[in-house]
C-alpha cells in the first residue's frame, strides 16, 4: 500500500478506537448492565485495544514509504494514547471479567476502587483518543506548546468532571450532592469555555484579515543576524524593462456575463472573454505583450494573471497583493516583455474558483525566434464548464488537417481545477515540453497516459501518419480532438474503450528524456524551508470550514515565506491530504530534486506546477531572482478559496493593496 492508503487505515483506526473506548466506558460505568452488557463492554474494550495497537503497527510500513511525520506520531500521538490505553486495559479487564463472572450470582459485584479506576480509565482512554483526531483535524503536525498545553487540559478536565458526576465521595465525606452538583457544573464550564474561548479567539484572528494589507518583510534572518534592507519598494514600481523598439503586440480582452451554446446544443451561462476559451494570445521571443483588460458586467471583478509567465511582479494580476480587482465598468492594461518561449495561460486572480471555472481563461503561447514552427500547431485547452467537459471550444468533436509526413504540435493546457489524463491514439508521439521548458532528448511514448495537474502543461509532438490521430481526455467523455489528414471522411472515431484509463500506465516525466550532457551541477542552497499541505478545521474569512491548509494556518492567517533577492531555497512540500495538490508559485520556477526521496532520472525537470500526491513528499529548488510579493498556491482554486496559499514575499517590498477591503479582493 501507498502512504495515503496506510494513512487512510491510520484513520479508520483512530476513529474506531475513540469509539470503541467510549463506548466502552459507558457500558462500564452503568450500574444496570447486565452480562450481555459486560460482554458488550469487554468487546468493545478489545476492540479499542487493536485499534490503538494497530495504529502504531502501521508506524514502520508508513515510515518505510517515506512519510513525513513518524517522529510526530512518536514523540506525541503515541504517549497522548498509549499511556491511557495501557492503563485502561489493566484497570477494565480484570475489573470486567470479574463482574462478568459473579454476575449470575448473589453475592455482591466488587466496589469501590476497582470500578472507579476501571472508568475513569477508560473514560481518560477515549479522551485521549479524540485529542489524537483533534491533532489530526485541528492541531495539525508539531502543534505549538500552549495548544497541547489545552489539549492536556481537556483530557484531564473530562476525566475529572467524570470521577466528580460518578463517584461521589465515601460516606461521611463533607461533600453534598448540591456542591457536587456544583462541582461538575463548574469543571464542565471551564471545559467549555476553554474550548469555546479557543474557536471564538480563531475567530476573531479570521474575521481580523479582512481590509488589512501584507506586512512588509524589513529584513530576514540569515545565519543567526538579522539582514536590514532599504526603504520598501511598491509593488507598483517593480514593472520590468522592455527592448527598445521592440514589437509590441497589443491585444484587448473584455470580460462579460453571457449565455453561451456549445456544440451539443447545452446553453450555460459563462464569464468570458469574448470566446470559450479565451482568444489565444501569440507573441515572438523579444516582442513587448500589451493587453487591455476591460470589465464589461462581471460584478465579482477581474484580473489577468498570466500563469507560469515570469512576469514582472506589477503585471502578476493577482487582487489584493499587486492590483485591485477590475470593476465593471473599469479597466487595466498589462505590459511585459515576452522573454520565455513556450505554453502558458492566462486567467482571472480575483475570485478564480468562480471565474475561472465559468470561463475567464485563455492560451497564451510564445514562440522561439530560431526555433521551426512545425507545419500544424494546435492548441488545446482542457476545462470543466459547469459539468461540460470541453477540449478547446467544444463538448464533442474539434476537427483540424494535418498532410501526411507533416510535423504536428499539440499544446495540452490543464485550465480545470482537477488533474487530467490524455489518450493519445494513432500515433507515437514525443512529449516536446512541460510547463513551458522543453524536455532534453524526449523517448517516443506509445501506450501511455499523460497526466496533467491542474494548471500544468504538456506539449506533444508526432509526424502525421496517413490515418487520423485523436486525443481524449478523462475529464471531457463526450469531446475528442481529431488531427486527420485532408480529404478524410471516415468519420468521427469511437469513444475510447471502458476502463481504459484506470488500465493504461501514465508517463512518468521523473524519468522521461536525457540529463543534460556537462550540466552544471545544483546550486548550493543557502536556505531550507518545509511546506505542510494539510486539511483541518480553522475559520476562512469568518466561516468555520474544514479548510485546506499550509503549515496549520489558512490564507490570509499563513505566515509568508520570506526571501531575499539571490537566496536558493530547497523547499519540502509534504502532501497530508489524500487529495492531489497542484502548487503553483507565481513569478517563479522550481527545479525538481526528488520525489519521495527519489532523485529524477530523465531530463532536467523545471515546472511552475507541482502535482503532488496524496501522502507524497517532492523537494524543490527555487531562486529568488524576481523581486516582489507572490502568491504560491494549489491549483485545485477551490482549495486555494479555503486556505491553501501563502506569499513568497522578498524583503523590502511592500503592496498598497489589501485583502477585502473596499475593491472586495479575493486573491484566489
Amino acid at each position: 500500500m501507498n502512504s495515503s492508503q496506510l494513512m487512510a487505515m491510520d484513520l479508520v483506526l483512530a476513529v474506531l478506537a475513540a469509539g470503541a473506548w467510549i463506548a466502552a466506558a459507558w457500558l462500564t460505568a452503568s450500574r444496570k448492565v447486565r452480562r450481555h452488557g459486560v460482554d458488550a463492554a469487554l468487546l468493545s474494550l478489545g476492540v479499542a485495544v487493536l485499534a490503538t495497537a494497530g495504529r502504531y503497527a502501521l508506524l514502520p510500513a508508513l515510515a518505510a514509504s517515506s512519510w513525513w511525520f513518524a517522529h510526530e506520531r512518536i514523540t506525541i500521538s503515541l504517549p497522548l494514547t498509549a499511556i491511557p490505553a495501557v492503563g485502561a486495559a489493566m484497570a477494565g479487564v480484570p475489573y470486567l471479567l470479574r463482574k462478568r463472572n459473579t454476575g449470575s450470582q448473589s453475592a455482591p459485584v466488587p466496589a469501590g476502587r476497582g470500578r472507579q479506576w476501571a472508568v475513569l480509565s477508560l473514560v481518560a482512554a477515549g479522551a485521549a483518543a479524540v485529542g489524537s483526531l483533534g491533532l489530526a483535524f485541528i492541531l495539525g503536525p508539531f502543534p505549538a506548546v500552549w495548544s497541547l498545553v489545552i489539549l492536556l487540559f481537556l483530557v484531564g478536565g473530562t476525566v475529572l468532571a467524570a470521577k466528580l458526576a460518578l463517584f461521589p465521595p465515601v460516606r461521611g465525606g463533607s461533600v453534598t450532592p448540591e456542591r457536587r452538583t456544583t462541582a461538575v457544573t463548574a469543571v464542565a464550564g471551564l471545559l467549555a469555555c476553554t474550548a469555546l474561548g479557543s474557536g471564538v479567539f480563531a475567530w476573531l484572528g479570521s474575521r481580523a484579515a479582512d481590509g488589512t494589507g501584507i506586512a512588509t518583510a524589513v529584513g530576514h534572518h540569515d545565519g543567526g543576524a538579522t539582514v536590514p534592507v532599504a526603504a520598501p519598494v511598491p509593488v507598483t514600481t517593480l514593472l520590468g524593462s522592455s527592448p527598445a523598439h521592440a514589437v509590441v503586440r497589443h491585444y484587448e480582452l473584455t470580460a462579460r456575463v453571457e449565455q453561451v451554446t456549445l456544440p451539443s446544443g447545452q446553453s450555460v451561462e459563462a464569464w468570458t472573454f469574448g470566446s470559450l476559451p479565451g482568444p489565444t494570445l501569440e507573441a515572438q521571443q523579444g516582442e513587448v505583450m500589451e493587453v487591455v483588460l476591460n470589465n464589461r458586467d462581471v460584478t465579482a471583478g477581474v484580473t489577468l494573471h498570466w500563469h507560469g509567465y515570469d512576469v514582472p511582479n506589477a503585471m502578476d494580476g493577482v487582487a489584493g497583493a499587486t492590483q485591485d480587482a477590475v470593476m465593471p465598468g473599469q479597466s487595466m492594461t498589462y505590459r511585459f516583455t515576452a522573454a520565455q518561449v513556450g505554453t502558458y495561460w492566462y486567467h482571472t486572480h480575483q475570485d478564480s474558483a468562480e471565474g475561472v471555472r465559468k470561463g475567464l481563461y485563455g492560451v497564451f503561447v510564445v514562440h522561439g525566434t530560431t526555433d521551426v514552427r512545425p507545419d500544424a500547431d494546435i492548441a488545446v485547452a482542457g476545462h470543466d464548464l459547469s459539468g461540460l467537459g470541453l477540449l478547446g471550444s467544444s463538448d464533442r468533436s474539434s476537427a483540424y488537417t494535418a498532410t501526411p509526413g507533416s510535423t504536428v504540435r499539440v499544446r495540452l493546457v490543464n485550465t480545470d481545477s482537477l488533474p487530467q489524463r490524455y489518450l493519445v491514439s494513432g500515433t507515437a508521439f514525443k512529449v516536446a515540453a512541460v510547463d513551458g521548458t522543453p524536455v532534453n532528448e524526449p523517448g517516443e511514448v506509445e501506450g501511455q497516459l499523460l497526466r496533467i495537474g491542474a494548471g500544468g502543461r504538456n506539449d506533444f509532438t508526432f509526424t502525421m501518419p496517413a490515418a487520423p490521430v485523436t486525443v481524449h481526455s478523462d475529464a471531457a467523455a463526450d469531446a475528442v480532438v481529431v488531427i486527420s489528414p485532408p480529404d478524410w471522411t471516415s468519420g468521427t472515431p469511437a469513444k475510447p474503450a471502458a476502463g481504459v484509463y484506470a488500465s493504461t500506465p501514465v508517463l512518468d516525466l521523473l524519468g522521461y528524456g536525457k540529463p543534460v550532457s556537462g550540466q552544471p551541477s545544483v546550486p548550493a542552497a543557502t536556505r531550507e524551508e518545509v511546506v505542510v499541505l494539510d486539511r483541518q478545521f480553522r475559520f476562512v474569512d469568518g466561516i468555520p470550514r474544514y479548510a485546506f491548509t499550509v503549515n496549520g494556518a489558512a490564507y490570509p492567517l499563513v505566515p509568508s515565506m520570506e526571501v531575499a533577492e539571490g537566496d536558493v531555497l530547497n523547499v519540502t512540500i509534504v502532501n497530508r491530504t489524500a487529495e492531489p495538490h497542484p502548487m503553483h508559485p507565481h513569478g517563479h520556477h522550481v527545479l525538481v530534486l526528488s520525489r519521495n526521496g527519489t532523485a529524477p532520472t530523465g531530463s532536467p525537470l523545471l515546472l511552475d506546477t507541482v502535482d503532488i500526491q496524496p501522502g507524497e513528499v517532492w523537494q524543490v529548488q527555487l531562486t529568488a531572482d524576481n523581486p516582489g510579493i507572490w502568491m504560491d498556491h494549489c491549483h485545485n482554486l477551490d482549495h486555494a478559496a479555503e486556505g491553501m496559499m501563502m506569499l513568497l514575499q522578498y524583503q523590502g517590498v511592500s503592496s498598497p493593496f489589501v485583502h477585502g477591503g473596499h475593491a472586495h479582493n479575493k486573491p484566489e
